[in-house]
């Protein structure tokens, strides 16, 4: 159990490094609770992975086919995504603006023999966890989502939802800043350090002292956190967006088996990803993107008309068996949030939950017990 900071009688000054899904999520969370914020970006808030994201919360089809421990993983997804009613209610009321928030569902549809034989397996996994899941013919598909290429079978998630990832960033980053948060935006943390008094933050402005320190950078820790922790790995991921009016997209958000496809606000459709380990170079390359459009256009033919109207990249950090890594680090006053992975807006609310208890309570919340950071080498899982 980390030292609670709840004895100070000022606000706690608290120092994030970083501001995207998990960063901003904790500055959400620490200055509902009245602690001051200070949050530094290594580039624009709310960009980064977060912009990159496809949005989802998908709790049920990744724990059924990505989670490499699903019931740990469960625990924490199924957790965030019941936060998300009220997260989404709360964010929106605060900025008066739209996040895009929807829970229609995800479907997998399956085009051939194998693929209804891995539909098969996650459905067991599913089941087995307690996840609900449920089984549709074909013919069901063709009924319920006529736009897509007609499958074999699929699986439903009817849990599932999304959520207009870039809207979400420029409202938790506009909350930020209206609850009295500092933000320094193109001023990423080089190093960090604490003593017995608190902690310290080292910048390109020098170094500032503050009660903590939540590292929230992704799969690039700063100095000092680097020797203490296991090393995230970047895992880029390459999407594309086409232009399609809603009526013509499909009603519930898509997690194929090579391909996934989500109908955004404003007639955009996005289609990801790659998934490149070991990769955090920037940037698009064509092989990739054609590989993208072509998955695409085989699930959802309507597109093969449409030109892919925009393509991006983003680095997203995994760490181990793919669990996030939550909570007191061995440095004093110095706390991680870090493997969010493909699920990092997702877990967001969840994160930022389980950030605020361990800085101003001095304790993860039960439901996090398996996410506490580790020695370096130590399976994180």
């Amino acid at each position: 159990m980390s030292e609670s900071i709840i004895t100070h009688s000022r606000p706690f000054r608290i120092a994030i490094a970083g501001a995207g899904a998990s960063g901003l999520a904790c500055a959400e969370a620490l200055s509902r609770r009245g602690a001051h914020i200070t949050l530094f970006s290594s580039g624009p808030a709310g960009q980064g992975a977060l912009a990159a994201s496809g949005g989802m919360l998908a709790a049920g089809f990744e724990s059924a086919f990505e989670a490499t421990e699903i019931a740990a993983f469960s625990g924490i997804a199924f957790r965030a995504l019941s936060l998300w009613d009220d997260y989404a209610a709360r964010i929106e009321r605060e900025t008066a603006q739209s996040i895009g928030y929807e829970r229609a569902g995800s479907i997998t549809p399956a085009y051939t023999p194998d693929d209804v034989n891995r539909l098969k397996a996650a459905a067991a996994r599913a089941q087995a966890a307690g996840i609900e899941v449920k089984a549709l013919t074909g013919e069901a598909v063709r009924s319920s989502e006529p736009a897509l290429a007609p499958p074999l079978e699929a699986l439903e998630f009817p849990s599932d939802g999304q959520v207009d990832n870039r809207a979400l960033g420029q409202a938790l980053r506009a909350i930020a800043l209206t609850r009295g948060g500092v933000l320094h935006q193109d001023t990423p943390v080089i190093a960090v350090d604490s003593d017995a008094d608190g902690s310290w933050v080292e910048t390109r402005r020098g170094r500032e002292r503050f009660d903590a320190v939540i590292v929230a950078t992704g799969a690039r820790l700063p100095q000092g956190l680097s020797q203490t922790l296991p090393r995230p790995t970047p895992v880029k991921g390459q999407m594309i967006a086409f232009d399609l009016p809603r009526a013509e997209a499909p009603r519930r958000i898509v997690r194929g088996l090579s391909i996934y496809l989500a109908a955004k606000p404003g007639g955009r459709l996005i289609a990801g990803a790659t998934s490149e380990p070991g990769v955090d170079t920037p940037g698009t390359d064509d092989e990739a993107i054609a590989r993208l459009a072509d998955a695409a256009c085989r699930v959802l033919p309507a597109l093969k008309d449409r030109p892919v109207v925009e393509r991006w990249s983003g680095v997203r950090p995994r760490v181990g068996t793919g669990l996030p890594v939550l909570g007191a680090t061995q440095m004093r006053h110095v706390f991680i949030a870090t493997g969010g992975y493909r699920n990092g807006v997702l877990l967001a609310p969840a994160i930022g939950e389980a950030l605020a208890g361990a800085v101003l309570e001095g304790a993860l919340p039960d439901w996090s017990a398996t996410l506490r950071p580790l020695a370096p080498g130590g399976d994180n899982g």
